[in-house]
């Protein structure tokens, strides 16, 4: 009867094969498991928005600028903290859109920025996530983006008009809400002064709001952030306060008008 190949090996031989057996187990499990990783939801994000629809998202925040003046200092650091702040405490792949009142087609422009937040380095796994990657990515493909499109947006010159309405109309008909977020939050910075061939308060005072168009913003809550001009004053009235918040309720979940002076 003949031996087994085995039988013949010696004690050492036979452990040092079963190292080896063990060992080549183990690495294949490591490279299944980093498989798996590779191909979760996680990792399956849009290389340009950053935005990943594999999983939830909580908000979408949109941002809609009024560059028809130019912003004041403390304009300029006030909207740059309270995004900055936003950006800060939101949620894994919530959305962010900074639009501004768009002069050559009267009404709202293309996104000055449009991404949606990465994970950030403090959220990386330690065992399956390169932290320096993770670092580097929310750095620069999203905290740096967004702030050179603030300091780009706030420095931005004079306009003749001031489509506040026309904005808000195509928000709503261009379907700009992300249709993927269980909350939209539009946020006007603006000086509520509109002017425009659909309505101008600088003719009409406050009662060109009263007679705008209704549109359907009902998936957003909308809050005003009212910055305060020198030479507008006059027209910068209560009435002109009232009339927008009847009307931004009228059309939207409107939460509040927050006064920021010049």
């Amino acid at each position: 009867m003949k031996k087994s190949p085995l039988g013949a090996l010696s004690t050492e031989d036979r452990r040092g094969i079963g190292i080896f057996i063990a060992g080549a187990i183990a690495l294949l499990g490591l490279i299944a498991f980093f498989a798996v990783r590779l191909q979760a939801p996680e990792n399956d994000y849009d290389r340009m928005s950053l935005c990943n629809e594999s999983l939830p998202r909580y908000s979408h925040n949109i941002f809609l600028i009024d560059v028809s003046d130019t912003l004041s200092e403390y304009q300029r650091r006030f909207l740059h903290s309270r995004i900055s702040s936003l950006l800060e405490v939101s949620k894994e792949n919530d959305r962010f859109t900074i639009f501004v009142l768009d002069e050559k087609f009267h009404g709202l422009s293309e996104p000055v920025v449009d991404l949606c937040k990465p994970k950030s380095a403090d959220d990386a796994d330690a065992l399956t996530s390169n932290r320096l990657f993770v670092e580097k990515l929310y750095r620069d493909r999203f905290q740096k983006p967004f702030e050179q499109a603030i300091a780009s947006v706030v420095a931005a010159g004079e306009q003749e008009v001031s489509p506040i309405y026309e904005a808000l109309s195509d928000v709503a008909s261009l379907n700009r809400f992300d249709l993927h977020a269980q909350e939209v939050n539009l946020t006007i910075v603006s000086d509520m002064i509109q002017n425009s061939r659909s309505a101008s308060v600088f003719s009409s005072g406050s009662a060109a709001i009263e007679r705008l168009p209704a549109i359907d913003l009902r998936r957003a809550r909308t809050k005003v952030f009212w910055l305060d001009r020198e030479k507008y004053k006059r027209y910068q009235t209560p009435e002109l306060a009232n009339s927008w918040e009847d009307y931004l309720a009228s059309v939207s979940r409107f939460e509040q008008i927050e006064r920021v002076r010049h």
